[in-house]
């Protein structure tokens, strides 16, 4: 999550996009070399004393970061290329295990401002103790080869899927919560450079079981806005980032469903995004002045640890009298891939009572990135400035948005090609129009 203060006049929030890998490796496939041995000390100083001076927690969240110096100076001085040295310095922001903290090669950066990467051409996750294709993107590579969406994976490159799991975790350090650092473990356990062929075993519903392998491939997938009307009449809009250009699109969908006795926003998918397009959509869905974020700086949080006291935050209001474009109930999907700005649009609603928050608890990645630091060569620095804080006052990094009603989809149900998570929020949309007709008309 970013945010910017460009002057008194005007606050504007950013959010940054938490890009850690879960649909698209980012595995970099031949860095540049350009990066002489004294760029290198010169770059990790920098984004050592630049996390020292700035990062949100004057604590660093019980990290050392001293010794962490001390600890990456000899390596960093020892890189063959800067290949190495990039992937150490990323190593060296992981410490703070904190998602929002990062280093980016150059060619990582390119490709998350591309929204393209390395992909096996599916998205796989945990379920039910087995690792599931939840998705699988059309016309790609795996989709070719026969992979279905609910079939298990029981193998990637002749190793069974445990022991790769378990290659993959002594390799990723933890991050923000258990979450997100096993699903980190899994988009490692995946990712490969692109010239690396995909090799996999899989079983089918009906137990039997077939290999693939086929060639990796770059896959762009820019953010859209997706809306309809589902068949119980009720309007739909998905959309995986918060960017600006889909406010339009957003807006448009919005007016077009107005109508609809009840909206369902799909975010299970959402990484987060730019903070003023998260206040534009927000403020979408209210008649008024609507509390609807609160944030401290790194100086609010050391005045309350210093003086054992809580400091009060600094508060974010969205809506205007006139301006409000959908009355009506709305249930908001999210997932423990719901991450960064996606949680606090989520936390602001719910806090508000304006929605109805249906699946599972979400990812618990929410701190504030000012701005992003370009370094020598094109590489990327984002460091976590802000804490953020629901309405109510709930912290939400480490902590995520719990729904009012949990509902995780099934193998079964993935193979049965039915949405599950998506029929409860429905059927919780059909209770509040039963309790409460009023309230569900326009």
């Amino acid at each position: 999550m970013k945010f910017v203060l460009p002057s008194h006049a005007r606050r504007a929030l950013m959010l940054a996009i938490l890009a850690f890998g879960l649909i698209i490796s980012m595995a970099a496939s031949g860095t540049s070399r350009h990066l002489s041995p004294n760029d290198r000390i010169q770059i990790f100083e920098k984004v050592w004393k630049d996390i020292d001076d700035v990062y949100y927690d004057p604590e660093f969240g019980g990290v050392n970061w001293q010794a962490v110096h001390q600890k990456y100076q000899p390596l960093v001085g020892a890189a063959k290329d800067d290949s190495d040295f990039y992937s150490l310095l990323d190593h060296m922001t992981g410490e703070l295990h904190d998602a929002h903290t990062r280093f980016s090669s150059p060619e990582q950066w390119r490709n998350h401002e591309k929204h393209e990467g390395v992909s096996v051409g599916f998205r796989p996750g945990y379920l039910e103790g087995k690792i599931v294709v939840l998705d699988v993107y059309p016309g790609s590579n795996a989709a070719r080869a026969g992979i279905e969406t609910g079939m298990i994976v029981t193998a990637v490159d002749g190793q069974a899927i445990a022991e790769r799991l378990a290659d993959s975790a002594r390799k990723v350090l933890r991050s923000s919560t258990e979450r997100v650092t096993q699903l980190r473990i899994l988009s490692n356990a995946f990712a490969a450079p692109l010239e690396t062929p995909f090799a996999a075993r899989l079983q089918r519903a009906d137990g039997s079981e077939f290999d693939v392998k086929f060639a990796r491939q770059i896959l762009s997938i820019p953010p859209r806005v997706i809306a309809k009307k589902l068949p119980s009449g009720f309007g739909y809009i998905r959309f995986d980032e918060f960017q600006p250009a889909l406010v339009k699109g957003f807006k448009a969908a919005l007016e077009d469903l107005r109508s609809t006795p009840g909206l369902i926003l799909d975010l299970r998918r959402n990484r987060g995004g730019v903070g003023a397009t998260l206040e534009a959509m927000a403020g979408f869905f209210f008649d008024g002045k609507t509390l609807f974020e609160r944030r401290m700086t790194r100086k609010q949080v050391s005045a309350s640890e210093r003086d054992g006291r809580h400091v009060d935050e600094t508060q974010f209001y969205v809506g205007k009298r006139g301006e409000r474009l959908y009355p009506s109930p709305v249930v908001i999907l999210v997932s423990e891939y719901s991450a960064s700005a996606t949680e606090v649009f989520a936390a602001g609603m719910q806090d508000s009572g304006r929605a109805t928050l249906v699946g599972s608890q979400s990812c618990g990645c929410v701190l504030g990135i000012t701005h992003n630091r370009v370094m020598k060569g094109g590489s990327v620095l984002e460091i976590s400035e802000i804490l953020w804080f629901s309405p109510k006052d709930r912290k939400l990094e480490g902590e995520g948005v719990v729904p009012d009603k949990i509902a995780v989809p099934t193998i079964t149900s993935l193979q049965e090609k039915r949405d599950i998570v998506l029929e409860a929020g429905e059927r919780v949309l059909q209770e509040m129009a039963t309790k409460n007709p009023a309230a569900s008309a326009p």
